[in-house]
């Protein structure tokens, strides 16, 4: 990472705790409004201090970001400043004037979050009527010809729902469908996460739909990593493992910073109004598992791996969730494969990056 340029370039930024929602899934056990949260003042100047800083996109989620009452000013100042603003939400609060607003704002993209069938959504999200608003909400988006993606969070319980979710999406019109995998962090039980044995499925059902073309597929960060899978996820596109605290950074609505806002609260690097997220951010000490990451820092398979100066263990909440180490990551398709004995020959491109971290060969070296 010595050659690599350290600025925040995509930020998600949890404007509220509050939501209206009780996820299973959910990563942070979002609920009710915290105490603490940033004021108006504090979170423009925080959106200021980011735009300085040479941010590209700010994610408003939360919770629910549509609960917090000034949503509509942070994101109106997000693109003031020359940040392109995102937003993320369960789609429970759309409502006509709602869409009308994102409308005016201009956001690049708005996530809904879609988890399944009626009944598999329903008891995901906890709210008996949560399907019927956000597959309303996404006909209102499509209507008013805004750009929108469905996120999917898979686990055990709606893998096997995945053509279901995409016939629903073609049906409410949806051009786009982020998979995400769900980690065993938050409320989320941990032998609800996806199992080892049917990870392969998913990753293959996400090849079969991008090859498909007829919905576009964005697969999350920690699905797949190297191996044949891999590399068809990828299209042959070489991984170059977890963005955190390097290209990426996560902000809590109480204002404390990490290197993504998956992640465990023991990778706070700190919290705004103690130090600016300036300092925070140019501090050299932070985000150490990936900025002075080594090859030391790795455990299990993949300390030994070959890929590993390009992946780096891959997600880190991943690794951290399933094994409670930053990178002895269960969750990569390269691993179960060799287990398998299934083997692919990488691709030019790939077999010259990882020259560039090859280990010289001293046996039979000179001493003298």
């Amino acid at each position: 990472m010595t050659e690599f340029k350290f600025y925040p370039q995509s930020v998600v930024w949890e404007i509220t705790f509050a939501c209206n929602m009780r996820c299973i899934h959910c990563g942070t056990a979002a609920g009710t409004m915290r105490p603490d949260e940033l004021t108006t003042e504090e979170a423009l100047g925080l959106i200021d201090e980011l735009a300085d800083l040479g941010c590209e996109i700010l994610t408003l989620s939360g919770g629910e970001p549509l609960l917090r009452k000034d949503w509509r000013q942070l994101a109106e100042h997000t693109k003031k400043r020359g940040i392109k603003p995102y937003l993320i939400t369960n789609g429970y609060a759309v409502t006509d004037e709602i869409v009308e607003d994102f409308k005016k704002i201009g956001f690049a993209n708005i996530g809904v979050s879609f988890d399944g069938t009626e009944k598999t959504h329903n008891y995901i999200r906890q709210r008996k009527d949560g399907f019927k608003r956000t597959v309303e909400a996404m006909e209102k988006m499509t209507a008013a010809n805004l750009r929108y993606c469905a996120v999917s969070q898979i686990s055990n319980i709606n893998l096997n729902e995945l053509d279901d979710i995409r016939q629903i999406l073609l049906d409410v019109g949806c051009k786009q469908w982020r998979i995400q995998m769900t980690t065993s962090t938050g409320r989320m039980e941990s032998d609800l996460v996806l199992s080892l044995d049917n990870y392969p499925k998913l990753i293959n059902k996400i090849i079969e739909y991008k090859n498909d073309n007829t919905i576009d597929i964005d697969a999350g960060e920690n699905i797949g990593y190297y191996g044949c899978l891999g590399l068809k996820l990828t299209d042959g596109m070489p991984y170059l493992g977890c963005f955190a605290g390097t290209r990426v950074a996560g902000i809590s609505s109480n204002g404390n910073v990490k290197g993504c806002l998956s992640m465990p609260e023991q990778f706070v690097e700190g919290n705004i109004r103690n130090s600016s997220f300036t300092e925070i951010w140019n501090n050299p000490d932070n985000f150490a598992y990936n900025r002075k990451f080594t090859k030391e820092t790795a455990s299990g398979a993949c300390y030994d791996c070959k890929y590993l100066p390009l992946c780096r263990g891959g997600c880190t909440t991943t690794s951290v969730s399933a094994t409670g180490e930053r990178a002895n990551n269960p969750y990569c398709i390269y691993q179960i494969e060799q287990k398998q004995g299934v083997a692919c020959a990488d691709n030019e491109m790939i077999t010259s990056l990882l020259e560039r971290f090859k280990e010289p060969d001293t046996e039979g070296a000179s001493t003298s």
